[in-house]
């Protein structure tokens, strides 16, 4: 049968389930008939043959029994780009996309030219540090996660839209600190969900818990605020996406660790907060105390030679 015969004749069947809308059930039989490119392509593409019908009645089913679509087509749409995902990544969402928008647009404002250091923690799926390489000049771009899993997924993203990203495994800065890497941009959407009842049943039963939960919530914001003096330049910028209840602890967390900077708190498109960008502005006091230190090490360095250069000359 061909597809549009296909869609013709199962579209009121399927279309009364409430887990298939016109687009996922087009998505799935796109995906089986082998058509690639854009949802225009359903209307304009020759009416080809399906390859498998029976594997899309099996993936119809699936999708009917709550496994979200992109997890069964094995593609996430992202601002434009496709990115392979499976039950190793979470699915990447429109928040996120805007969330992504808006720091594309204040980086390319704020550097125009210069080379910039990006760290995307808690990549899963890469889908956030492929896209602001690909449209961010001059970025050198990490993407950090704990999950090997997630890594290999990553990395099959970057290879397959031919992106030049540094996927390094770590828990939150470790990689960062340990290898004395300095950033302009920070961006992290990490675990922040502490109900598991306000969850969907088909994020529950399907996306990984390592990357969805948070103790408290705001554990790994905690952890990056805290510790941001160790990573970021002195006049960087630092991204958040949230859950819609903890603007006001991300708030406090922010004066709390970096109360020099400045910082705007933005809606999503259902009306509700989601995501913040900071200006970040370390504490003066610790830049003092670190060039205090510095230059004391140099001049203990350039004392003790003086001492021992005569009998170092002799040995």
């Amino acid at each position: 049968m061909k597809f549009r015969e296909f869609y013709r004749q199962n579209k009121d069947k399927y279309l009364a389930f409430n887990n298939i809308n016109d687009y996922v059930f087009r998505v799935l039989i796109m995906k089986e008939a082998e058509i690639d490119g854009n949802m225009s392509q359903f209307f304009i593409a020759e009416d080809k043959e399906l390859q498998n019908e029976k594997n899309l009645l099996k993936n119809l089913e699936r999708v009917i029994n709550g496994e979200p679509y992109q997890y069964v087509v094995q593609d996430a749409a992202f601002l434009g780009r496709h990115f392979y995902v499976d039950k190793r990544v979470l699915i990447p969402r429109l928040e996120t996309e805007e969330l992504v928008s808006e720091l594309i647009k204040t980086i390319n404002e704020k550097y125009q030219k210069e080379k910039i250091m990006v760290a995307d923690i808690g990549t899963g799926s890469g889908a956030i540090a492929i896209t602001i390489a690909k449209e961010v000049q001059n970025a050198v771009v990490f993407g950090s996660d704990i999950s090997n899993d997630a890594l290999d997924v990553a990395k099959m993203n970057a290879k397959s839209t031919s992106t030049n990203v540094q996927f390094v495994h770590s828990d939150m800065l470790d990689y960062f600190i340990k290898n004395n890497i300095k950033l302009d941009v920070l961006v992290s959407n990490p675990p922040y969900i502490n109900n598991i009842e306000e969850v969907d049943k088909s994020v529950l039963n399907y996306e990984p818990h390592l990357a969805l939960f948070a103790k408290n919530g705001i554990d790994y914001y905690d952890i990056i605020l805290k510790n941001s003096h160790t990573v970021m330049n002195k006049d960087s910028i630092i991204a958040f996406e949230f859950n819609y209840d903890q603007k006001d602890k991300i708030k406090d967390l922010i004066k709390l660790y970096i109360p020099n900077s400045t910082f705007k708190f933005y809606k999503d498109f259902d009306n509700k907060w989601r995501y913040v960008i900071i200006n970040y502005c370390a504490n003066e006091w610790y830049f003092v105390l670190s060039n205090w230190f510095l230059v004391t090490l140099f001049f203990l360095l350039v004392y003790f030679f003086n001492i021992y250069q005569p009998l170092l000359v002799r040995w």
